[in-house]
């Protein structure tokens, strides 16, 4: 096998599934890269994560659990302020039963009988191991009934386990993530929500004790979840999981140095591109610093892996280099970036490429990649998020061409009765699980998909799609991928 068959098998070997995270790691440590705002997101201090669909919160909800996930990005990133006096447990994610906390079911019943905060309170005495009168059942009503009737037992108790970690050196964290799934609809969410975000505001008067959650950009621009007292304290301290395109890199680089067939051929390419030394630290091959923070370093390796040009000919340089092109096709209107919507595209570029292909990645397959990228990014939109975005986004597949007026999106709108039929649909699901627009008038739906990212404005107010939402929506684009029929 050649070098570049090995390197398209290590890349597809290596990258992260596309699938969600479970509750537990399915990936060894050396596969995980941390970039600097997540080193600061992980910090034991920080009670508030954000981070959009892909950008890693429920990885990181079950790599911070795990002892062993832990130790090793601690000692291979040692930015990252998780020492070993900190205690994570988790709480509500990705789990199947009421073991951890209440299920979603579970979640329903409670809250039909007792206040939000007070579940959360008993979560916690749960996972802080409160003891002294709170129940030991498993039983959750008996859990938050004691905790609703013994306020100041409560009180008392928790400041003793927070001393006692004080004196131990020890902080627990307790960690919450998928808080979408809190309830099935988003009225019942919203309370449920807004009671563990004052739990986590409460909490910092602790010196030991701290909640973190793990939050979609959605609910914390909620109103009516954030709409709480000294709410702001907690949203001037929240960490974004953002990803740079020198970071998506540093991810693809540090899976590819790690793969264990592969592995040593990307190490040797580097070496011979730039020169570079590689260090193992604990069965882990960490990145050069060129390839975590140089653009044009990483450039240079990943032009040896896909090339210079993304067409080819003597013009294709006109088209872009693929380690630009690549991210810029992928952003969406909020200049975001996820590492599942990069990993899938690379994924199936690799899988698309040619056996006889004297590259590892074909740009023809790259962009065949981004196609797919977009499909699955646009699938998760309207089955998971916002089913309303598919409805107003049909009439416009075929027949419109970005940039556009916003005259020419209302007159398809117009002409399909769009805007009547969601109207009805919003009224036969008025509890739908996900956030409608503000009213069906056309400005307020186009308000809310810009504010989604599914479109930008331009200059002279002409209206533009991202490629990562745009091919597979089926809009046309003058010179650009084509997009998916």
């Amino acid at each position: 096998m050649t070098d570049v068959a090995i390197l398209r098998q290590a890349l597809i070997e290596s990258l992260p599934s596309v699938d969600h995270a479970g509750a537990e790691p399915d990936r060894e440590p050396a596969f995980t890269y941390v970039p600097p705002s997540h080193a600061k997101a992980l910090d034991p201090d920080v009670s508030l994560v954000e981070g959009i669909r892909g950008a890693g919160k429920s990885f990181w909800w079950a790599q911070l659990a795990s002892e062993r996930h832990r130790d090793a990005i601690v000692k291979a990133f040692p930015e990252i302020r998780v020492g070993s006096g900190v205690k994570v447990v988790k709480a509500f994610g990705a789990q199947v039963s009421s073991v951890d906390a209440p299920s979603q079911d579970v979640l329903a019943s409670l809250a039909a009988n007792y206040p939000p905060r007070a579940i959360w309170k008993a979560v916690l005495a749960q996972k802080a191991g409160l003891g002294e009168g709170f129940p030991s059942t498993e039983d959750w009503p008996q859990r938050v009934a004691w905790v609703v009737q013994q306020p100041e037992a409560f009180d008392r108790a928790l400041l003793r386990v927070d001393e006692a970690c004080e004196q131990r050196g020890e902080t627990l964290v307790v960690l919450f993530d998928a808080l979408d799934r809190l309830a099935a609809d988003w009225q019942h969410i919203r309370p449920l929500a807004k009671g563990l975000l004052q739990v986590a505001l409460e909490l910092r008067s602790t010196k030991r004790i701290r909640f973190k959650l793990f939050m979609r950009p959605d609910m914390l621009q909620d109103k009516e979840i954030m709409q709480f007292p000294d709410a702001s304290k907690l949203l001037a301290r929240k960490a974004a999981l953002t990803w740079r395109r020198v970071d998506l890199y540093a991810l693809l680089f540090q899976c590819l140095a790690n793969a264990p067939s592969g592995g040593a051929e990307f190490r040797r390419l580097c070496e011979e591109e730039l020169g570079c030394e590689w260090r193992q630290i604990n069965g882990l091959w960490q990145l050069p610093t060129a390839l975590r923070v140089d653009e044009k370093e990483q450039e240079r390796v990943f032009a040896r892996l896909a090339g210079s040009a993304m067409a080819s000919g003597p013009s294709g340089y006109k088209r872009g280099k693929p380690y630009t092109w690549l991210v810029n096709h992928l952003q969406d209107g909020l200049d975001q970036v996820s590492p599942r919507s990069f990993s899938a595209a690379l994924l199936h570029a690799a899988e698309d490429t040619r056996d006889d292909a004297g590259l590892v990645l074909d740009y023809k397959a790259i962009q065949s990649g981004v196609r797919e990228a977009s499909k699955i990014r646009v699938n998760e939109l309207i089955t998971e998020d916002y089913p309303w975005v598919d409805l107003v986004m049909q009439p416009l597949r075929g027949n419109l061409t970005v940039p556009c007026t916003e005259d020419d999106i209302k007159r398809l709108w117009a002409d399909a009765r769009t805007l009547e039929g969601l109207e009805m649909d919003l009224g036969r699901s008025s509890h739908d699980v996900k956030l409608p627009p503000p009213s069906v008038e056309p400005d307020a739906v186009l308000g809310s998909l810009e504010g989604l990212g599914l479109m930008t404005r331009m200059d002279r107010g002409r209206i533009q799609m991202p490629d990562v939402y745009r091919l597979a929506f089926g809009l046309g684009r003058r010179g650009g991928v084509k997009p998916l029929k």
